[in-house]
């Protein structure tokens, strides 16, 4: 798989906007009542390279968004929870666009739901106790929620961006 100079400064691109939306996630967590709930914005930028970049180029950049939020914002395990739901939610999205059935906002959806899970295990494996997956119904029904949000906020900037020849 070569990149060329282009696709490589796209992805630089959608990795700083990705950082962006991170940071301003975490500016708002303290106001959402639920612990480890947030929009997901970052994942709509993820999900725009889904469909624009490739899926290993969105596969990198979510990886180094997810390892660089934790530097900046986080700590080892927060990495060690995004990572895992990061890695189940693009599977899911992967699949979900590869079936080729669903839309951009069906596989935000999916992906949205599988972050949650893909959390609530990591948390669960690190407690040694799977009393944390009581809350799989609450942590779906956000994710559900939040992948609504950002399937509209991703659709609505592919929209935009394919309007151009900017990977040429």
């Amino acid at each position: 798989m070569k990149i060329g100079v282009k696709q490589l400064t796209v992805m630089g691109v959608l990795t700083a906007t990705a950082m962006i939306f991170s940071y301003i996630e975490s500016l708002f967590a303290s106001f959402i009542p639920v612990p480890g709930v947030k929009l997901g914005l970052a994942n709509a930028i993820i999900l725009l390279a889904l469909f624009t970049v490739g899926e290993w180029q969105a596969l990198v950049i979510g990886f180094v968004r997810v390892l660089l939020s934790a530097i900046l914002f986080g700590n080892p395990m927060s990495l060690c929870i995004s990572a895992c739901g990061f890695l189940l939610s693009f599977l899911f999205m992967f699949l979900l666009k590869r079936s080729g059935r669903f839309s951009i906002i069906g596989i935000s959806l999916g992906g949205g739901a599988a972050h949650n899970f893909g959390q609530l295990i990591c948390v669960s494996i690190y407690m040694n106790s799977f009393l944390m997956m009581r809350y799989i119904f609450l942590f779906s029904l956000f994710g559900v929620l939040t992948g609504l949000v950002t399937g509209f906020v991703c659709k609505l900037i592919y929209e935009r961006v394919k309007l151009y020849d900017w990977l040429s």
